[in-house]
């Protein structure tokens, strides 16, 4: 009896071990998928967010260097109220000359023809989102986010230029992608 007892105890023992292994393989499949699934959710949000700085911070170059354009053309051209609003407008509508200064940024800070040519396509140029303000006597232009450029006039002629905002402003600043965050598996 005791050797049948021991066969049974083997042929049990048997079977368990390799339910065991069954199911260890059962949930190492899943949670191989979990895993995977949830490091591609993660990778995806991070991509996205860096997406989102990347297209904010091109917007932000084509406002900064819209800004310069027009300080400049305002002052070495004709500094009246009236030639104000034209000489945005040509800016605004050299989309060429615009995306051409800011490929040249990226380009020098070493950021390759693809990468440029995709935030383009997602984030365009900063269309319409130049002019802030514009009142009798007073005209405020975006040259990024938080910058902000005043052309002061009176009785129709130029008194003051206040673009210590652009000089100050700091293109790196605007550019903040943070690390990934820690890798979460529940």
């Amino acid at each position: 009896m005791d050797k049948k007892k021991m066969k049974i105890l083997v042929v049990v023992d048997i079977v368990i071990l390799v339910a065991l292994v069954i199911i260890l393989m059962t949930l190492k499949g899943g949670y191989e998928e979990q895993a995977r699934r949830t490091a591609n959710e993660q990778e995806t949000a991070y991509l996205e967010k860096n997406t989102q700085v990347l297209v904010e911070q091109w917007r932000a170059v084509d406002q900064y260097s819209m800004a310069w354009k027009l300080v400049h053309t305002v002052l070495s051209g004709v500094k009246s109220e009236a030639a104000f609003g034209p000489a945005l407008a040509a800016i605004e509508a050299d989309k060429d000359a615009r995306f051409k200064q800011v490929s040249h940024l990226y380009t020098g800070a070493g950021i390759n023809d693809n990468v440029q040519n995709g935030i383009y396509q997602k984030a365009g140029l900063a269309e319409g989102s130049i002019l802030l303000k514009n009142e009798k006597n007073s005209k405020e232009v975006a040259c990024g986010k938080g910058c902000v450029v005043k052309f002061s006039y009176a009785k129709g002629k130029l008194t003051n230029v206040d673009f210590s905002g652009l000089v100050q402003f700091n293109l790196a600043n605007s550019l903040k992608i943070e690390k990934p965050a820690e890798y979460h598996f529940e």
